[in-house]
């Protein structure tokens, strides 16, 4: 279990794995469970690890550290609001500006778009039959801007870009790992 990047070989696109999952070896404190990623496949060097997430009220907060302990950023899960179907997410990383993430439109948009995609289903199989395959769900597009309104990263199920260089690499991954629930 991998955390995989791009990367262009001879080949073409090579997706090389930069960070790995697992537990540490020797003896755990008890009570403590943290999802762990590693440098190395053998998981003896610490890349960071999270933490099971504290419930602060409605939010879910995940604090992200370093192999050595020291806090890298937070990373958490606010409920969805009003009209909002999905629950936003935001990271903060020291010395930096919050960084949003969060879906485009709302339930009313998603209602129409949903509305008029169902009609063209409804017309196709009326004329083409059963024959039509179901396409799978797609993951939804999580957009992250800075406080400016900049486009940091964004993510669609296991997909995860990075468009600014000062966001540390490790709370994206950190993210992935907890997956968007």
């Amino acid at each position: 279990m991998a955390i995989r990047v791009p990367q262009e070989d001879r080949r073409g696109a090579v997706y090389a794995p930069c960070a790995f999952r697992g537990a540490p070896a020797g003896p755990q404190p008890s009570g403590i469970s943290e999802k762990y990623l590693f440098e190395d496949p053998e998981c003896l060097r610490v890349l960071c690890r999270i933490d099971d997430g504290v419930e602060d009220g409605v939010l879910r907060r995940h604090e992200v550290k370093d192999g050595s302990g020291e806090i890298i950023g937070t990373i958490e899960r606010h409920p969805a609001k009003g009209r909002k179907k999905h629950p936003s997410w935001r990271i903060r990383q020291p010395g930096h500006s919050e960084v949003v993430g969060r879906s485009d439109g709302d339930l009313i948009e998603r209602g129409v778009v949903g509305l008029i995609e169902f009609g063209v289903s409804f017309y196709e199989s009326g004329t083409l039959g059963d024959q039509r395959v179901a396409k799978p769900k797609k993951p939804r597009m999580i957009h992250w801007n800075d406080e400016a309104g900049t486009r940091v990263m964004s993510s669609q199920g296991n997909e995860h870009k990075v468009k600014a260089a000062w966001l540390d690499r490790r709370l994206a991954f950190a993210f992935a790992l907890l997956g968007d629930n």
